[in-house]
């Protein structure tokens, strides 16, 4: 078969494949020393947990040596056939799901491609010339996949392991997960969403002004998916110069000040030199040569990190993608060297991506793609395992809580829901804010609470075995009360129910033993020197906490 067969899209679409070489672009590890130790095929788990009732149907498309095709559900794989100038249907490609609340194991191939799932109906697919596939583009209004509710997880299996990450490049729709298990037993999966996510994500982005009405919805008026803002840009349901102001700032900023790009983590001392000269921005290398170029970015330039900030795979590729996650998140305002700035900084000036914003806000891991370069600072939704012995994709509820992947078929498997995750560091609430000791003042008694983080020692918490701690002492509800609005506080460690935690990760809650009540911050209100409390546990806001 030829080499030259490629997947295309109806109209031209950004996305995020993860591709051999893309993927160590990206950052993620290239060929590892157990590369001989990965089968053909490793089994795929499929469970559907959504709300929906209708059948699902499943199909894994790809790349093999150059040839494009799909595999069967045993692992098979089948190059698409040769077609004319005009596109012609696929061969079916589909294998049928499991029903809700069941799941169905599968063989994934080697390829590097995409596993796609629909709700009710089978997608339509084409094929043109030496066997190219014609893709869904669905910000074509004539794509007949346009009314279907269907979603996908992008994956690399080869020699070197396995790669496959969700992705929300082209649009945010049917919530799932997606993961794998190490040889070790080890489970490790991205892509959960919080309590009543997918609401959300249209509900904040609805509220957003200039940022309302960039969802598809089906006949009955449900939502199919929010279009992300470069193809709503295309659909003209965001203006072509809603990022024009904050590219103004900044250019106006590198005219006068060296922007530091240091794009490789492993080689520190890489550095390019930015500064603005009109339209253009220019790059320098520590030699003083010209590296790269840029013009001033439009709006869909920088929601889909090409067009003015072309990203090849080299030092040009590099910078650019430096820079397009700098607007997409708006913080090259931030300092002058990029990338930098901590995630806590991430879309704070009102001139942002919105859309990226809230579905980062949504993720119960705060990981997702939702552009093309997510992955610089490490924010994308994506595990990797050098020597995989299964993989999973779990389809999640449209509506309430969904539950990790917890895996199948014997061997360790993440936590229960309901452990205290171990470790040091910061508790965060929704907004972002740090769980403190006020004053760093260790007294019984000293009531905790919410402020800026600034990462010393009053916002460095312990988590061991069941208990909080900080300062020496431990988290705990003043005399063991149990009603709601009793205080949280710093008391010296006692062993008893008042200092016992457990945490569930899909809900976000942190429970007392004690009481059976949830952290909350006082009065719901998340703002600096708030107190904490214990509530009844609710799906608020102000119950919510990461680490």
């Amino acid at each position: 078969m030829s080499p030259s067969k490629k997947m295309i899209g109806m109209v031209a679409m950004v996305a995020c494949l993860v591709v051999p070489w893309a993927t160590a672009a990206h950052g993620a590890p290239e060929a590892e020393a157990a590369a001989a130790a990965v089968p053909a095929t490793i089994p795929l788990t499929v469970t559907n947990n959504s709300d929906r009732g209708d059948q699902v149907y499943l199909y894994i498309l790809g790349e093999r040596n150059g040839d494009m095709g799909y595999s069967d559900a045993s692992g098979t794989f089948h190059p698409w056939p040769d077609a004319g100038t005009t596109p012609s249907p696929a061969p079916d490609a589909s294998i049928a799901g499991p029903a809700r609340g069941q799941s169905k194991t599968i063989q994934l191939p080697k390829l590097s491609g995409r596993v796609y799932f629909s709700y009710g109906q089978k997608m339509t697919f084409q094929v043109v010339l030496d066997g190219r596939l014609v893709q869904p583009a669905v910000q074509n209004p004539s794509d007949p996949n346009r009314n279907i509710m269907f979603n996908w997880t992008e994956y690399t299996l080869n020699d070197s392991g396995l790669w496959i990450n969700s992705t929300q490049v082209d649009f945010f729709s049917a919530p799932y997960q997606t993961g794998l298990k190490t040889s070790s037993g080890e489970v490790r999966s991205t892509g959960m969403l919080k309590p009543n996510g997918f609401q959300n994500v249209v509900n904040s982005l609805n509220g957003q002004s200039g940022w309302s009405d960039l969802e598809h919805t089906a006949s009955n008026g449900s939502v199919l998916r929010v279009m992300s803002p470069g193809h709503a840009i295309g659909e003209g349901k965001i203006s072509a110069g809603v990022m024009q102001a904050y590219v103004d700032a900044v250019w106006s900023k590198y005219s006068s000040a060296t922007m530091t790009v240091v794009p490789y983590a492993n080689e520190p001392a890489r550095k390019f030199f930015g500064r603005v000269s009109g339209n253009t921005m220019t790059f320098t290398n520590t030699s003083g040569a010209q590296v790269a170029s840029f013009n001033k970015p439009s709006a869909a330039s920088i929601f889909g990190c090409a067009g003015d900030l072309p990203a090849p795979n080299n030092d040009i590729g590099a910078i650019s993608r430096t820079l397009c996650a700098g607007l997409n998140r708006s913080t090259l305002l931030l300092g002058e060297t990029h990338p930098g700035p901590s995630k806590d900084t991430f879309y704070q000036d009102s001139r942002t991506n919105y859309y990226a914003k809230y579905v980062h806000q949504q993720m119960a891991d705060g990981k997702a793609y939702a552009f093309a370069f997510d992955d610089v600072e490490a924010q994308e939704s994506l595990v990797h395992d050098g020597n995989p012995t299964a993989a999973y994709i779990q389809l999640d509820p449209f509506a309430g809580t969904a539950t990790p992947i917890s895996g199948s078929g014997g061997g360790t498997t993440t936590p229960p829901a309901t452990s205290l995750p171990q470790g040091t560091g910061a508790i965060k609430a929704a907004n972002g804010m740090c769980v403190d000791v006020p004053w760093a003042d260790a007294t019984d008694g000293n009531q905790v609470q919410i402020v800026n983080c600034t990462y010393n020692t009053a916002q460095t918490w312990t988590r061991s075995g069941n208990t909080i701690s900080a300062l020496g002492k431990c988290l705990d509800v003043a005399g063991a009360g149990t009603a709601d609005g009793t205080k949280v506080q710093l008391w010296t460690c006692n062993g008893t129910g008042a200092q016992k935690w457990t945490y569930d990760s899909g809900s976000q809650q942190l429970k007392n033993s004690g009481s059976g009540k949830c952290l909350a911050v006082v009065g719901g209100t998340l703002q600096d020197g708030q107190k904490l409390e214990i509530r009844t546990c609710s799906t608020a806001q102000a119950q919510r906490w990461t680490f």
